[in-house]
This record gives structure tokens, sequence and C-alpha cells, in this order.
């Protein structure tokens, strides 16, 4: 009887200790830091540009075709496509050799492109990319006269290396899309090889479109200037 009360003592002890413990954990908010407006790491509430930014989880999400697509639909800037899987950016009025696009650093164009739309957002992967920042304005200053009108900076992914672990560890990952209005097909395979001290990411992607078709439903109170009511191929 005397081990009963013990260990029924012990018990109760302890479930009242547990629950006069406050949790003292503070959750911190931290400023989201942009660095391809200043060329250096700085916190986006200092940046007196107007800029934009795109995230990894933002890009999985929408789940788009290319990378156009996330550009067009991410409600910061418009894009002009005159086939399927490119597209134009426009910024301000801006575009083709006034927009400047990079790539981890790296220009896409420049002045000597021609003025009307080019569609070189299709050499990059949708799949591949970690952030995209959007500069509005002129970006002359640190990007030269290719950036009058502003400038689009596409950071891609990077391989991760082990922390805890000796061991050697492959990861990755696999994505197919359909989409039956363009005849869109997508897939995208990548895997990362990675140790404590070395780690290689790989990527390869398919992508094949083809015409875009208007749909069988209609609506009767528009007039649908300009319909082709036949189909050329």
């Amino acid at each position: 009887m005397k081990k009963t009360i013990a260990l029924f003592t012990f018990v109760c002890s302890i479930m009242g200790y547990s629950q006069t413990v406050q949790d003292t954990t503070k959750s911190i908010k931290l400023d989201a830091v942009v660095l391809s407006a200043q060329r250096y790491a700085k916190q986006k509430r200092k940046i007196s540009q107007q800029v934009e930014s795109i995230s990894k989880k933002e890009i999985e999400f929408q789940n788009f075709q290319t990378t156009a697509d996330v550009l067009g639909n991410s409600g910061v800037l418009s894009v002009q496509k005159s086939q399927q899987g490119g597209g134009s950016p426009v910024i301000r009025g801006f575009e083709a050799n006034r927009i400047l696009l990079l790539v981890d650093g790296i220009r896409m164009n420049n002045l000597i492109y021609r003025g009307g739309h080019l569609q070189n957002s299709i050499t990059v992967d949708r799949n591949m990319l970690e952030n995209v920042d959007v500069l509005f304005g002129p970006s002359s200053t640190i990007y030269g006269s290719d950036a009058l009108g502003g400038a689009i900076y596409l950071q891609t992914k990077n391989p991760k290396l082990l922390k805890d672990s000796n061991n050697k560890k492959f990861s990755g990952n696999v994505l197919t899309n359909y989409s039956d209005v363009n005849k869109g097909k997508v897939g995208h395979f990548d895997f990362n090889y990675a140790t404590t001290k070395f780690a290689a990411l790989t990527s390869v992607s398919y992508n094949d479109f083809g015409d875009l078709k208007m749909g069988k439903q209609k609506n009767g109170i528009n007039d649908y200037f300009g319909e082709r009511p036949f189909y050329v191929q």
C-alpha cells in the first residue's frame, strides 16, 4: 500500500509541475533580404527602389508550365506571349532590350538585341528556380544601360551539403505536366548527390508545346472580334 501511495504522489507531483511550466519561446519575424538590388545583401525595407520577389514556395505552389507563366501570373508585371513556352516581360512599358534578364548574375540579353518582343524567358527552366527578384525602374547604376526599364534577377537552386552525417545521400524530384488547351507536355527530373564536403545538383527537363486554341464554350454577349472560325495546321 505504501508503494502505491508513493507512486501516486510522484506522478501527481510531475503532472502538477508540468502544468506550471510556461513556454518562453519567442518567435521573431525576420525582414526579407534582397541581394539583386544592391549587389550585396540588404534588408528589403531599406531599399529605395521597388523590388518584388517571387519565392520558391510560390513557384512550386503555382505549378505553371514555364518561367514566362510564373512571371505573368505573379501579379507584379505583365508578359507578352507570341508563342507557347516563351514570353517577353514588360515593366512599366519597357521590354526586350530595355529589360535585363539575369540568371545567377549572368546576362541573358543586352542592348544589341532588337527592340521588339523577345521570348528569351523560354531558356530558363521554371523547375530550377529558387527565387525571382523584379526590379522596377532604372537599374543602370547597378547593371548598366541594358537595365534602363528594370531588371529581372532569376536565382537557381544550389546543391545541398549534408550537415550531420558522413554518409552519402541521394535525393531527387520528378514532375510531369500536361495541358490540353495548348497540348503542352512538360517533364522534369533532378537529383542531388551530397556528402559533408561535396554536393552536386543535376537537372533534366523536356518541354513540348502546340498551338493555343479557343474553348468551345463561348460568351454570347461578346462579339469575339478577330475570331478565326478555322484552324490552319
